[in-house]
């Protein structure tokens, strides 16, 4: 049995292993819901899935309802090929390894109001729901990634442009209070509910639909008035320097094609359909952002410290890569921040955890043209199919597939080719393999490691679930409290993160 909460990936999971093991594979009608979905959790369909041309660019139509709430329309997410193929090439720059590695002071600086809320927290021996406290961290590193001014800004008077230029804080600040973009983010996804745009009796839930719509303006307003700020600027300082912000790469990918070369000679105000495609593709990455990065800080977390041994060794690879000084780990981040690639183990450890505990899963919309193989040989046809979903959770943890599924062990990413825990081919999908793979992957990388090097040798995390439970009635009252054993097992808010948002205990570590 499933706890009522866990995440719908789980039943899907559940039913492969009981039913399917050997198959990789099987249909299932969702009526009234939604149609008939094909799912995967075999590597070797996934594989044909993603280098089939047919299919592997295809997004299912179930998916812009699904995210309609999130970003308010068509978005490079659920785009088709012909219109994402642009957008792709354009926001890739934003995360481009070079640029990634000149963020690493920011994530720092982020980071460090983060350990001073964990230090609050410890200092009040208080428990808290870890991934809470974390949303508004990572909300904060994507919203510099997307709002970053990195050169003066032509300040702007009533009277029209002075001639002084002033530096504008494009700071979300979220750890420290209320925003009104990472505030109605966050509430969106509270509010967000997986089969809402699917489910015809969800129509009958006035409130969430009100609180969606309230939100969803709000956030709308907010981006639009940061997109009127920037396109004045880059018209009145058009030969000054460009950032790679995704506010800037939007607006860059619009004034010379849509205007002509000189912005002087461009229109007082942008295009109003411009501007609502801009609005939603900043939405996104808001939520694609800081959603999934802040529930995988709390899976590492949780499993590093359920793990002493790994805990020991990742944390001796910081000592001997970045110095044993957490007082001068700051500024030796922010002047050599290349040292982040030096983290072999940190990366391995990042990458089990995301095999154990991955975010979400993969769709693909079912083509006329493509039947694919199952592993006991069977031609599945995909042309009546609503979605080709592979599920991630199932994949990463098949005993088929892996030994040891269900074990933390990050030398898997270490060992060589030959070796009994290599990894087959395609049966990590963290983030997604192919041409639609997650376009922000480095970026994420760069961001935890960043994390975990200013945080496991400070802290001592323990999770508090006992005390949590024992506090709530209604977990008290519940037949079925964890998922294979599991109680951190995952729900759906979004992406996929912890149950309860990990309650637990942080103390500051003493050092021998």
């Amino acid at each position: 049995m499933l706890p009522p909460n866990a995440h719908y990936q789980n039943a899907l999971g559940d039913i492969a292993r009981e039913h399917f093991q050997h198959e990789g594979c099987y249909y299932i009608d969702m009526w009234p819901v939604s149609g008939i979905l094909f799912i995967i959790v075999s590597p070797h369909i996934a594989n044909q899935v993603h280098a089939h041309p047919d299919i592997s660019m295809q997004r299912p139509q179930l998916l812009p309802r699904f995210f309609k709430p999130i970003a308010g329309g068509p978005n490079m997410f659920d785009m088709r090929e012909h219109d994402w193929k642009p957008w792709r090439a354009i926001f890739s720059k934003a995360f481009s390894a070079e640029h990634v590695v000149s963020l690493i002071p920011d994530m720092v600086d982020e980071t460090i109001v983060y350990s001073e809320t964990l230090k609050n927290f410890a200092e009040r021996k208080e428990m808290f729901q870890l991934d809470l406290t974390t949303l508004r961290f990572t909300i904060d590193v994507i919203g510099k990634t997307i709002l970053y001014v990195d050169n003066p800004a032509v300040h702007f008077s009533p009277q029209g442009r002075t001639a002084n230029h002033v530096k504008r804080n494009a700071h979300l600040g979220a750890q420290k209070g209320y925003n009104v973009l990472a505030d109605c983010m966050l509430s969106q996804i509270r509010w967000h509910q997986a089969n809402a745009e699917t489910n015809p009796f969800e129509y009958l839930n006035l409130v969430r639909k009100t609180v969606h719509w309230w939100n969803g303006r709000q956030m709308d307003r907010y981006i639009s008035d940061e997109l009127s700020k920037r396109y004045k600027e880059y018209k009145a300082d058009h030969e000054g320097k460009r950032t790679k912000a995704i506010v800037d790469l939007v607006l860059q990918s619009y004034i010379p094609e849509q205007l002509g070369l000189d912005p002087k000679n461009s229109e007082d105000d942008l295009d109003p359909s411009f501007r609502a495609f801009a609005v939603n593709q900043i939405r996104l990455f808001v939520f694609v952002g800081h959603d999934s990065t802040s529930s995988t800080i709390c899976y590492i977390l949780y499993l590093l410290y359920s793990n002493p041994e790994t805990l020991s060794l990742i944390r001796q690879e910081h000592d001997d890569v970045l110095g044993t000084s957490l007082t001068e780990l700051p500024a030796i981040l922010k002047s050599q921040p290349f040292l982040i690639n030096d983290l072999s183990y940190t990366t391995a450890v990042i990458k089990e955890a995301l095999r154990l505990f991955p975010p979400g899963g993969c769709s693909r919309a079912g083509q006329s043209t493509v039947a694919l193989l199952s592993d006991s040989g069977q031609k599945c046809p995909t042309g009546d199919v609503e979605a080709v979903f592979t599920v991630h959770t199932e994949l990463q943890r098949s005993p088929v597939y892996w030994p040891r599924p269900d074990a933390f062990l990050p030398e898997r990413w270490l060992v060589k080719p030959g070796h009994e825990l290599y990894p087959i081919k395609g049966a990590y999908r963290a983030f997604e393999i192919g041409p639609r793979n997650c376009v922000a992957q480095g970026f994420v990388m760069t961001e935890l490691k960043v994390v975990l090097a200013c945080l496991v040798r400070q802290f001592d995390f323990s999770p508090a679930y006992e005390e949590f439970d024992s506090l709530n009635h209604q977990k008290r009252r519940a037949k079925v409290a964890t998922y294979r054993g599991e109680r951190a097992y995952q729900i759906e808010e979004g992406a996929a993160h912890p149950a309860d948002h990990y309650p637990c205990r942080v103390s500051i570590r003493k050092r021998g």
